[in-house]
């Protein structure tokens, strides 16, 4: 759901010559998740997204998303629910210039909904060996949020609340053979202000964090079938006492020269935030009584310890040399016991499903 420049995320292959072609891609996201006797949050989310050429040195390429979000979020501890409706519009606007040996982009994101407004600023770079067999890539995004909460369930001083954050990555991208690449990625990252849910009672976090993340991705063509699998691991730690490490594996399978499957698998674990409080939802939704003299306290599931299961299916058809059509499906499920170690007590099982198809036409 986020914007191409905030997430700084680097191809594992990165070309450093202009574009030949543009293109006009419109993509829908459905997406719904559930707990035991109640649907969620229902996000539908088109986006149009184009890349034009400027020449054989330029492009500007940008996207503009529209959510339609509905549903009921969890209040406290995942029992007790609150109805909830927003609408988002995010735009993302951004040039490259391609050099002999590398490239570097520039761009701007917005995006607006009911009591959020984000806007960032971002720049990438590439840079390759004389054999262009080892490319360094880095990025650096600095964005500025303001929230506005509309019923606010804690007390908040007037005015709208601010955070700040800025990303920077860092990595390498190395060819070990005609059939093998990998890259390794080292992120760091700062978010200041208001950090809370203020939709969330007794829900009192830090006004810092800072995290850093490795990431380390593999991709290796199958010559015999024509497949490609491409794996990654990413760790990720933080101010707030989280670990998290997840597990991604992906197999392409042509078939013939106009379809193409893919199936997808993914793992993750985290440990709990140093702040969160462990509950029993079933008893009480509102959660134990926060204890005295703690700074920060929070009911919130999504600092619990968990691990969550991801299995992906996409299929892809080339309709002419011009023309693709695709269509992706994702279940997602978490559970307390499936952390990598002692996961959080009374955690309701918890389910989500995204459905999404795009249209991408080259010109």
């Amino acid at each position: 759901m986020a914007l191409p420049g905030l997430c700084l995320v680097t191809p594992i292959a990165h070309a450093e010559t202009a574009p030949e072609r543009g293109y006009v891609s419109f993509k829908v996201l459905d997406y719904l998740d559930s707990q035991p006797g109640a649907e969620r949050i229902r996000v539908r989310a088109p986006a149009l997204s184009a890349l034009v050429p400027l020449g054989d040195q330029w492009s500007v390429s940008g996207t503009l998303i529209t959510d339609s979000i509905s549903g009921a979020s969890p209040a406290y501890h995942d029992a007790a629910i609150t109805p909830l409706r927003d609408f988002r519009r995010a735009v993302d606007a951004s040039v490259t210039h391609y050099l002999p040996q590398g490239t570097w982009s520039l761009g701007v994101s917005h995006s607006k909904e009911a009591d959020y407004l984000s806007r960032s600023v971002y720049g990438t770079g590439t840079r390759s060996n004389d054999s262009k067999n080892t490319i360094w890539n880095w990025g650096l995004a600095v964005s500025n949020d303001d929230i506005t909460p509309l019923k606010p369930i804690q007390k908040l001083p007037s005015g709208a609340q601010t955070k700040q954050t800025v990303d920077l990555i860092a990595g390498v991208t190395q060819v070990l053979s005609p059939n093998d690449l990998v890259q390794i990625n080292l992120g760091w990252s700062q978010n200041q202000g208001y950090l809370s849910d203020p939709y969330k009672r007794l829900d009192q976090r830090p006004d810092s964090r800072t995290r850093q993340t490795l990431q380390v991705r593999w991709n290796h063509h199958l010559e015999g079938s024509g497949a490609t699998m491409r794996s990654a691991y990413r760790y990720f730690q933080d101010s707030w006492q989280i670990r998290a490490h997840t597990l991604d594996m992906e197999h392409i399978q042509p078939l013939g020269e106009q379809w193409k499957v893919s199936s997808i698998v993914r793992y993750y674990s985290q440990s709990a935030a140093r702040f969160y409080v462990e509950s029993d939802g079933k008893i009480s939704p509102f959660g134990p009584r926060i204890t005295p003299g703690l700074d920060h306290q929070s009911l919130d599931s999504r600092l619990s310890a968990f691990g969550a299961i991801t299995l992906g299916f996409k299929l892809t058809h080339q309709l002419s040399r011009d023309t693709q059509i695709d269509l992706k499906l994702e279940h997602y499920e978490q559970r307390g016991r499936w952390a990598m170690g002692a996961g959080s007590a009374n955690l309701l099982p918890f389910r989500a499903r995204s459905l999404s198809w795009g249209l991408t036409h080259w010109f």
